[in-house]
């Protein structure tokens, strides 16, 4: 039994739960409308290596059917484990969930950073945030 909750509306596709090894993203390719396809991963919470590796077969068959691929509001578990993978880098992603810290007040929080990495403020003090992270582990994606 799948703990992956898809939910398909029109040609976006909507995830939620953890992609692992009871992930079926395979016979998703076939069920999506003709044209371009939007994918928002924002409601997964965890990724093992079989699940990613279903993910990255997913986007691969999606690809080689000729169908664009933009994902928006990527949940920071998934983006993280999507920049492991060469094969990855250059998808078109418009926003993602990252970890980020204020320097000033050390508040912690996880927005949705647009992909052209305007700045965060920070929701205590106004300050602007910085990723909490090593920046590879958000943005090594988005080199082609």
């Amino acid at each position: 039994m799948s703990r992956l909750q898809i939910d398909v509306a029109g040609n976006r596709v909507t995830f939620t739960g953890r992609i692992d090894e009871t992930a079926q993203l395979a016979p998703l390719v076939g069920q999506l409308p003709a044209g371009a396809v939007v994918l928002v991963p924002e409601g997964v919470t965890f990724v093992n290596s079989v699940g990613l590796r279903e993910w990255i077969r997913f986007l691969r068959a999606l690809r080689e059917a000729g169908r664009p691929v933009t994902l928006e509001r990527v949940a920071d578990v998934l983006m993280t484990q999507m920049n492991l993978i060469g094969e990855l880098r250059g998808l078109a992603i418009t926003s993602f969930f990252a970890q980020y810290e204020c320097p000033t007040c050390r508040n912690e929080d996880q927005p949705l950073v647009d992909a052209s990495l305007a700045p965060v403020a920070c929701n205590e003090c106004g300050s602007p945030m910085q990723l909490a992270d090593f920046p590879e582990r958000y943005l090594t994606i988005f080199r082609s």
